[in-house]
């Protein structure tokens, strides 16, 4: 079975090719939060950005898009004076590319050893690096093994789901859940840790369907030996596929309780595992490009953030539990609408919601029938 669903390939292709390019002053940012009882520091910074992206690549995403040229020796210097002003005793320090960072052709070996200096005087429990399953390899994590050589190195890893038929045909993936377990098997064997990444609103399901999905998901992924879990609501971000269907009302993000919901689907030991990440905007309207966030009603989403915010400084299950049994009445409305929705993958509602969009992109109905037909066929051997 082909990884990457063609249609979708020539659709978020088409997407990027008129995604607006990122500005020079926002070609590094950091931002720090309390995570796990301790200050976590996120550090990024622009590079080419992720070959996957550039060739029509995840439906939800948009880490930034470069000019042609990157001028590395500038952004090293701005990485070096944000690390000289930040404090040096963290929790966690999670150091994100805008795509992969063991891919090469994205972070060339040249620029890994600069950071490998920037770092040195770094003081943190927990290195973490983002990079797709593919790119991890021995002489990949070699790089990971010079960065702070006392600290517990943790790699996350873009999961989004342990369903490959999701994976190809509501993400574009252009991965597998055999490639991340390659990947896991290999950073184990380096002494190093696993996070899996899970998401939660992938389009073209229900939101029942959604939560279901991520549930199985964080079952599986723990239970094949993953060292932790962050979930991650979707949100709407400018340039990607999730922007388009928005417009033409055929996706919403997922509400807040659909994060309740899954969490509570999980034991005390369980939780201890579980992270969350993006339940809302970091940066604000001026810095980010997401349009639109999972959310409650008003009079409640202030109470939630609070009790999220609160579970991802301390995965407390008590949290969890005063969350699960907070009562409003868009809670109630919610549970409403999602009992009348389907468990799993709808496929007349599937095909209906490609098919509006390949008349949007002007795709060959030929080429699209070609690609429900085989969408199709693998639904029905799972």
């Amino acid at each position: 079975m082909e990884k990457q669903n063609n249609v979708l390939k020539e659709i978020t292709a088409q997407i990027y090719k008129y995604r607006p390019t990122m500005p020079p002053h926002l070609r590094t940012n950091y931002r720090l939060e309390h995570v796990n009882g301790g200050l976590l520091c996120d550090l990024w910074f622009l590079t080419s950005g992720c070959i996957h992206d550039r060739q029509g690549g995840c439906t939800m995403c948009n880490y930034g898009k470069s000019e042609s040229v990157i001028d590395y020796e500038q952004i090293l210097r701005e990485l070096k004076c944000i690390v000289k002003k930040l404090p040096f005793e963290f929790e966690d320090f999670l150091l994100t590319p805008s795509g992969s960072m063991l891919d090469a052709h994205e972070v060339p070996l040249k620029m890994r050893d600069e950071i490998v200096d920037i770092l040195h005087n770094l003081k943190t429990k927990r290195f973490i690096i983002e990079t797709r399953a593919d790119t991890v390899t021995p002489n990949s994590l070699e790089f990971l093994r010079r960065i702070l050589p006392k600290t517990k190195k943790y790699i996350e890893i873009g999961v989004e789901s342990s369903n490959n038929w999701i994976l190809k045909h509501c993400i574009n993936k252009n991965s597998t859940y055999e490639t991340f377990l390659q990947a896991m098997s290999l950073i184990h064997s380096a002494d190093m840790f696993v996070t899996a990444n899970i998401g939660l609103g992938a389009p073209f399901l229900s939101e029942r369907a959604a939560i279901q999905d991520a549930i199985t998901s964080i079952q599986t992924v723990l239970n094949d030996g993953a060292d932790s879990v962050v979930l991650f609501p979707y949100h709407i971000k400018s340039g990607t596929l999730l922007e388009i269907m928005s417009r033409y009302n055929m996706y919403h993000c997922v509400s807040l309780w659909a994060l309740v919901e899954v969490l509570s689907a999980f034991s005390e030991e369980e939780l201890q595992k579980i992270q969350i990440s993006w339940y809302k905007d970091y940066f604000g309207a001026e810095q980010s490009y997401i349009l639109h966030s999972p959310t409650t009603c008003p009079s409640c989403r202030n109470e939630v953030i609070r009790l999220l915010d609160h579970y991802r400084d301390t995965q407390s299950a008590t949290t969890i539990f005063q969350l699960n049994n907070y009562s409003c009445p868009c809670r109630e409305e919610w549970r409403r609408q999602l009992e009348t929705q389907p468990k799993a993958v709808n496929i007349e509602e599937v095909k209906i919601a490609y098919s509006e969009l390949c008349k949007l992109f002007s795709l060959d109905a030929e080429f699209v029938d070609q690609e429900l037909s085989a969408m199709e066929d693998e639904l029905k051997r799972k």
